[in-house]
C-alpha cells in the first residue's frame, strides 16, 4: 500500500494531469493493464520527442563549444515562438457552446470507454 502511494506521489509530482487520467483509468474494467499501458505511451512519446529533439540539435550541430552564437539565437527564437503562440491563445474567443450537440473532445471519448489501445494513444 505504501508502495503504491509512493508511485502515486511520484506520479503527481511529475504530472498531475497524468495522476488524474491514471485515476480514472483505475475505474476501467481492466484498471492495472489501462494505467500501465497509459504510463507506457507517455514513456514513449517522451523518449521520442527527446530523442528528436537530440537529433535535431546534433544535425545543426550546436553541441560544439564555437556555435554559441547561433545556439543562443535558436533559444531566442523559440523563445520568442512560444510568446507569440501565448499571445494568440491568449486573445482567442472561445466559440459559444452549441446546445444542441454535447461537448465531446477526443480526450473525453478516450476517457470515457477506456482500453489498454486507447490508452497507449
Amino acid at each position: 500500500m505504501l508502495a503504491q502511494a509512493a508511485g502515486f506521489a511520484f506520479l503527481a509530482a511529475l504530472s498531475p494531469t497524468a495522476l488524474l487520467v491514471a485515476a480514472v483509468y483505475l475505474g476501467s474494467g481492466r484498471p492495472r493493464l489501462t494505467a500501465v499501458c497509459y504510463l507506457a505511451g507517455a514513456v514513449l512519446m517522451t523518449l521520442i520527442i527527446g530523442i528528436l529533439v537530440l537529433v535535431a540539435l546534433r544535425t545543426g550541430h550546436f553541441e560544439r563549444p564555437e556555435q554559441h552564437g547561433p545556439r543562443s539565437g535558436l533559444r531566442l527564437g523559440l523563445g520568442l515562438l512560444m510568446l507569440a503562440a501565448g499571445a494568440v491563445v491568449a486573445r482567442r474567443r472561445p466559440k459559444p457552446p452549441d446546445p444542441s450537440r454535447p461537448n465531446k473532445g477526443i480526450v473525453s471519448r478516450l476517457i470515457a470507454n477506456p482500453s489498454p489501445l486507447t490508452a497507449v494513444a
